[in-house]
């Protein structure tokens, strides 16, 4: 077992983790705030390339919780970061809404509507038959082809929404291609950009979270410490039938800072 009193960076998943809804999960504010009293660093980290990282601190702020927007780390952030380091200059058709439009705009990567150097499937909540076909054309023509995450669903209410790992599906079964590359959580590439961002080695990184397929997996395949808690989605049951093991199993995010005294 990894020891996480070794661990300076603390990267949290959201949605089942800190927070249910609009609703704070008991105790974890408090515990993030003490993690950052102990000297910690705290950042939020979120596959959902569809919102920005402001979307996110206004969230937080709502519930009561004070983040700024350098706290939060998307896979559109990844995907960007990735673009700049080995396809600098290139040019990006992009399936994405204009949230992630601008999060690529941010960096200085140019989007084009005709003969891109690169294809990029975000969740795009805005998508049109139109575009996803001429996505679908540019992929014949070889393309490189990158998707921002690699979800099937969205949590939603009163239905889940489908994700970009149905999109992949869906592109797949029309072309025969898998994209060259996915980002995010529990991919390696999200784990060298945490790693590039903060300047840490991966035994100084936790990541804590509520599903085993991406958080833990994430921690996992990156050698970070890996905190399982059993808040959202997995249960004790679950967790005994799956292969993924962490490397910590708590109840709740609340229960973090006295593993650290």
């Amino acid at each position: 077992m990894k020891n996480i009193k070794e661990v300076e960076l603390f990267l949290f998943d959201m949605d089942g983790t800190v927070y249910i809804g609009d609703r704070e999960i008991e105790g974890s504010f408090d515990a993030l705030r003490e993690l950052k009293k102990l000297g910690k660093k705290v950042c939020f980290f979120t596959n959902n390339s569809s919102r920005a990282a402001s979307d996110y601190v206004a969230r937080l702020h709502k519930m009561g919780y004070e983040a700024a927007e350098n706290d939060i780390y998307t896979s559109s952030m990844v995907t960007c970061e990735y673009i700049r380091d080995h396809y600098r200059g290139k040019t990006v058709y992009l399936l994405g809404n204009l949230k992630l439009a601008a999060e690529f705009e941010k960096y200085g990567i140019k989007l084009v509507d005709e003969n891109p150097d690169l294809l990029v499937l975000g969740f795009d909540t805005s998508l049109t038959y139109d575009r996803l076909y001429k996505f679908c054309i540019f992929l014949k023509e070889g393309k490189p082809y990158i998707a921002t995450h690699p979800d099937m669903v969205c949590p939603a209410e009163p239905a889940d929404m489908p994700d970009i790992g149905a999109m992949m599906l869906m592109i797949e079964a029309t072309t025969g291609r898998k994209p060259d590359i996915v980002m995010g959580k529990p991919e390696t590439p999200a784990g060298d950009g945490v790693k590039k961002r903060f300047g840490l080695p991966a035994e100084k990184i936790a990541m804590v979270g509520d599903r085993l397929y991406t958080d833990i997996a994430f921690g996992v395949n990156n050698g970070f410490v890996s905190v399982l808690v059993y808040s959202g989605e997995t249960t004790p049951e679950m967790y005994e039938k799956s292969d993924v093991k962490a490397d910590y199993t708590l109840g709740a995010v609340r229960e973090i800072p006295s593993l650290l005294k």
